[in-house]
C-alpha cells in the first residue's frame, strides 16, 4: 500500500497492511529534522517554510503529511531579516526599529528582553499577551455583531495554504496531504478578552458568543473549500480549552459539539477526510464525541490529573471511528524505548487490532533527539504490521 492508501484504509474503518503514522510536531522539531534552525520556520518565509515540512518528511517516514498554514505575504512587507556574523536581526520598516531573533524565532531588545509586536509594529507587554490562547489578541473584546464581523472577517488568510501548494505536485500521489482547520471554541475565547474573559462571556453574553462561533465556523467552511480546491486529502481540526478538565459536558455540548459537527459535515461534503486533534480531557465528553462525524479522533496524553485510555475511548465511540494513539513526552525525549515499545503495543491491542487506528505522537518538540522519533517509527513498523 502507498502512505495515502494506508491513511484512507484507517479513517475509513478499515485494515491497511500496517498501522499509519501521523505525526504531531511542533516547529522548532521540524526545522532541525530538516537541518535548518527554528528562527527560519518563523522568518524566512514561505519557500523556507515548505522546504522545512519537505526536510522533516524526508527525516522522518510519514503517512500522513500535516500541512500547516503558511504566513500571510502582507506580514513580509513590513520586515526585513538581516545578518550580521552568526546573528540575525529583524528590522522592521514600521518603527524602524531593529530586534535579535533568537534560535526560537523569537524577537529580543537591545537588552536581551522578549518582544512582542503588534499588528501596527508597536511593542506589546509579554505578560499582557499571554492571556491569548488561539491568536496574538484583538484591540478590544467584542461587544456587539458589528466587532465579530470586523475581527473575524479580517482575518487574513492569504497565503495559508503555500505548503500544501508545494507539496501536493510533488508528493501528493503517493501521501495523504491534510491542513489545518484549527480550533473553533479557542478562537471565540479570544475574541471576548482572552481565556478567562471568554471563559465569563459563555455565561454573561451567551448570545453574543454563538455569534461569534457561527462567524468563526463559517471561516472554516471557507479555509475546507479552497483546501479541497488545492487537492487536499483531508484536513484535521483542533480543539483545545474544551476538554472535560476546562468546561462541562452541558457547556461542550452547547458551545462546541454543535460547530465541530458542521466544520466535519462541510468536509465530507467536499470530498475530504478530517480527523480531530483533542487537546485536553475528553474522557467525560466521549457520548458526545461518538456522535461527532469526524472520521478520526486524536488524544493527547493525560495531564493535570486525567488519564487517557485508548481502550475505554474505543469501548464508547464504537469500531466506526478511527481512532489514534500517543506516546508519553517525557518517554520520548528521555529515549525510553521500552516504555514507548509497551505503549505503542498496548494502544493497538486496546484499539487497533481490527484496523480503524493510527499512530501519533505527542507533540514533539526540539528537546527530543532526532534518533528517538526514528526508534518510535521504526518499532511501529515492526509491531504494527496486520499481515
Amino acid at each position: 500500500m502507498t502512505p495515502k492508501e494506508r491513511v484512507r484504509t484507517a479513517l475509513t474503518g478499515g485494515r491497511p497492511d500496517r498501522v499509519p503514522f501521523v505525526p504531531a510536531v511542533d516547529y522548532d522539531y521540524m526545522a532541525l529534522a530538516a537541518g535548518r534552525e527554528p528562527w527560519q520556520f518563523i522568518h524566512g518565509g514561505p519557500e523556507a517554510q515548505a522546504e522545512i515540512h519537505e526536510g522533516f518528511f524526508h527525516r522522518h517516514p510519514c503517512d500522513v503529511w500535516p500541512c500547516w498554514g503558511a504566513p500571510s505575504p502582507r506580514g513580509l512587507e513590513h520586515r526585513e531579516i538581516v545578518r550580521e556574523g552568526n546573528r540575525v536581526y529583524y528590522l522592521d520598516h514600521r518603527s524602524g526599529r531593529r530586534y535579535r531573533i533568537d534560535r526560537r524565532g523569537g524577537l529580543l531588545d537591545e537588552d536581551g528582553r522578549t518582544v512582542i509586536l503588534g499588528d501596527a509594529g508597536e511593542e506589546v507587554d509579554p505578560k499582557a499577551a499571554a492571556i491569548w490562547v488561539a491568536r496574538d489578541g484583538y484591540p478590544r473584546p467584542v461587544e456587539s455583531p458589528a466587532d465579530i464581523e470586523e475581527f473575524v472577517g479580517g482575518w487574513d488568510e492569504e497565503g495559508y495554504f503555500a505548503n500544501l501548494e508545494y507539496l501536493r505536485p510533488r508528493y501528493g500521489d503517493t501521501h495523504f496531504l491534510a491542513f489545518c482547520t484549527n480550533t473553533l471554541f479557542a478562537e471565540a475565547l479570544d475574541l471576548f478578552g482572552g481565556f478567562q474573559e471568554g471563559l465569563i462571556a459563555l455565561h454573561t453574553k451567551r448570545d453574543l458568543f454563538h455569534l461569534a462561533l457561527e462567524a468563526i465556523t463559517e471561516r472554516r467552511k471557507q479555509r475546507l473549500v479552497t483546501g479541497a480546491a488545492l487537492g487536499a486529502d483531508g484536513a484535521w481540526m483542533i480543539e483545545y480549552c474544551a476538554g472535560g478538565d476546562t468546561i462541562s459536558r452541558d457547556a461542550y455540548r452547547e458551545f462546541v459539539l454543535p460547530y465541530e459537527q458542521a466544520v466535519a459535515r462541510e468536509a465530507h461534503r467536499l470530498g475530504l477526510l478530517v480527523y480531530m486533534w483533542y487537546l485536553g480531557d475528553l474522557m467525560p465528553l466521549l457520548p458526545d464525541l461518538a456522535l461527532m462525524e469526524v472520521d478520526g479522533l486524536f488524544p493527547e496524553q493525560g495531564r493535570k490529573g486525567y488519564e487517557v485510555d485508548l481502550g475505554e475511548v474505543r469501548r464508547q465511540v464504537g469500531d466506526r471511528m478511527c481512532l489514534i494513539g500517543f506516546n508519553d513526552e517525557e518517554h520520548m525525549i528521555a529515549g525510553r524505548r521500552r516504555a514507548l515499545r509497551r505503549a505503542m503495543q498496548r494502544q493497538i491491542d486496546a484499539a487497533g487490532r481490527d484496523g480503524a487506528f493510527m499512530m501519533g505522537t505527542t507533540y514533539v518538540i526540539e528537546d527530543t533527539p532526532l534518533e528517538h522519533l526514528d526508534f518510535y517509527i521504526d518499532t511501529l513498523h515492526d509491531i504494527g504490521r496486520y499481515d
